[in-house]
């Protein structure tokens, strides 16, 4: 059983504990304190809550990129969001440059992407 959750959680490591002693709190909660022999603070928590913060994290983390990407795409007035948003994910695909300059550089290589507005000339 332990080998098996170890693979679902993509680690190697398994720790039994011997001669466990429960110093406060209930064994039967989904996360521990433990202090390991050599006075490490290390934090124990049951598979379920795990994969459950793990997905958490995964969610958060893609919306926080879509904000960033929709934030960038719109500070440039794109004509068709989708549009430009769908040739700014095919292009980070191919880079590792940061999601600002993945849109400007989308901006010169395809500026019927966007509109062009010349504020010199408004104001």
């Amino acid at each position: 059983m332990a080998r098996q959750t170890a693979e679902k959680l993509n680690t190697k490591t398994i720790v039994e504990c011997k001669n466990l002693e429960l110093l406060e709190g209930n064994l039967n909660e989904p996360m521990w304190v433990m202090l390991t022999p050599d006075n490490k603070i290390k934090v124990v928590l049951s598979p379920e809550e795990y994969i459950s913060m793990m997905e958490t994290l995964k969610k958060v983390m893609k919306e926080n990129l879509e904000l960033k990407l929709e934030k960038a795409i719109l500070s440039e007035f794109p004509i068709d969001y989708d549009d430009v948003k769908a040739v700014v994910l095919e292009e980070m695909k191919n880079s590792d440059k940061n999601i600002k300059e993945i849109v400007e550089k989308v901006k010169l290589e395809h500026p019927n992407l966007f509109y062009n507005l010349d504020l010199d000339k408004i104001l």
